[in-house]
């Protein structure tokens, strides 16, 4: 994360949102969506965007741009990169349901990350079972 978004936690209002992202149980989660290649941000946007609405509109934009750099930080640390499409260029996606925060970096999984992390391949049973488990409530939320 730049040391721009890096100050703008510092901020007593801001760390609320920091505080948010940065909970355990939103990580599989953030996994779990980049694998269905869905912006991360999806998964904290209900508790996220009361937050942003109490910003006045030039703090909301650098709000919601440092959500997304403190996802990346929490992604790239687990092996994941920002996927990219056939010309080079970030894959975003639309983010559903939400007023403020309108679309999403995409992350991949570069293929060497089964090399990086040695409950790889575990972990991938248990997102697949998930996967499985819940594809319509997924399918439902992709849309």
């Amino acid at each position: 994360m730049n040391p721009t978004h890096a100050a703008f936690f510092e901020a007593p209002e801001a760390k609320v949102l920091r505080t948010i992202v940065m909970k355990p149980e939103y990580i599989p989660q953030f996994e779990l969506l980049s694998r269905l290649e869905c912006p991360a941000v999806q998964a904290v946007i209900w508790d996220i965007e009361p937050v942003i609405e109490r910003f006045d509109p030039t703090n909301r934009n650098r709000a919601i741009q440092s959500v997304g750099a403190l996802i990346g930080d929490v992604l790239t640390a687990r092996g994941f990169r920002i996927a990219r499409d056939s010309r080079g260029e970030k894959k975003r996606g639309r983010v559903r349901k939400a007023r403020f925060v309108k679309s999403g970096t995409i992350w991949e999984l570069p293929s060497h990350a089964e090399k990086l992390d040695p409950d790889f391949e575990k972990t991938m049973e248990v997102a697949d079972e998930l996967m499985d488990e819940y594809r319509d409530t997924l399918a439902t939320l992709a849309k």
